[in-house]
């Protein structure tokens, strides 16, 4: 059995770190499953999901990124789609 050494720099594993950072990030993202039960978040509750404030999430609307649905005067969004933007758009997701 050989013995194999690598050197990398400060800035290098600095750089490694993040991505295996980012990447287990991803994972956790597309690891949660969401119950039909469980699918309709409030305006708060969909602003809190994605660690943004409630104005940001209605700017996203107002933008056509983010979909919402209203009955009567609830306003209430799919936390099922809310995971498939986060998982096609890793900026908009605070960590």
């Amino acid at each position: 059995m050989s013995t194999l050494l690598y050197t990398h720099s400060k800035d290098d594993l600095e750089r490694i770190v993040r991505k295996v950072i980012n990447e287990i990030r991803k994972t956790e993202l597309t690891s949660e499953a969401v119950t039909p039960e469980d699918d309709r978040l409030t305006q708060k509750e969909a602003a809190a999901f994605l660690g943004v404030s409630v104005t940001t999430l209605i700017a996203w609307v107002k933008k056509g990124i983010i979909p919402r649905y209203q009955i009567a005067q609830s306003i209430f969004y799919s936390k099922k789609e809310l995971l498939e933007i986060a998982r096609k758009n890793k900026n908009l997701v605070k960590a």
